[in-house]
């Protein structure tokens, strides 16, 4: 029994982001955002995936890829294709995946050159956690938000890009 008095405990494992193109994918999050490649397993023939996934029939590719702190899974449905692009920010169910970066106007300036979209440039939020730092929503490929905050810098240490 775990601490809480339930009986079982979880900790995180990785994050699943569908993608259309995994080769695409690969390249903008290894390319673009520093993740190692772990490891592509191609088309997952194994019976159990279609159970696995709720979807019968299900045939798709999955690649690992890795950063610090955050083990990503990018999968490719092969069949049945799902919808083309990720939806708004505020559909339900979407989520977000929050990087930490040590110079935001670097990463930008950076991103923005190689043509990442970008909902707007960074913020700097006024309230909560992250008061004082630097925050900004962009896109993948896939039209997946992603975001990345830069904590506040001690007094007199950080400037606007």
């Amino acid at each position: 029994m775990s601490e809480s008095g339930r009986a079982f405990s979880l900790s995180a494992n990785h994050v699943g982001i569908g993608v259309s193109d995994l080769s695409r994918s690969i390249a903008f999050y290894r390319d673009l955002l520093g993740f190692n490649v772990a490891y592509e397993r191609g088309e997952v023939t194994a019976e159990y995936m279609p159970r696995l996934v709720g979807i019968p029939g299900a045939r798709l590719k999955i690649a690992g890829l890795d950063i610090p702190g955050l083990h990503l899974d990018l999968i490719e449905y092969i069949e049945p294709k799902g919808a083309p692009q990720a939806g708004p920010p505020n559909d339900v169910g979407n989520v977000h995946i929050g990087f930490t970066v040590d110079d935001m106007w670097a990463a930008y300036h950076a991103l923005v050159a190689a043509g990442v979209r970008f909902m707007s440039e960074p913020v700097s939020p006024t309230v909560g956690p992250n008061k004082g730092g630097w925050a900004v929503y962009f896109v993948d490929p896939d039209g997946v938000t992603l975001e990345m905050i830069q904590k506040p810098r001690a007094e007199g240490t950080g400037d606007r890009g």
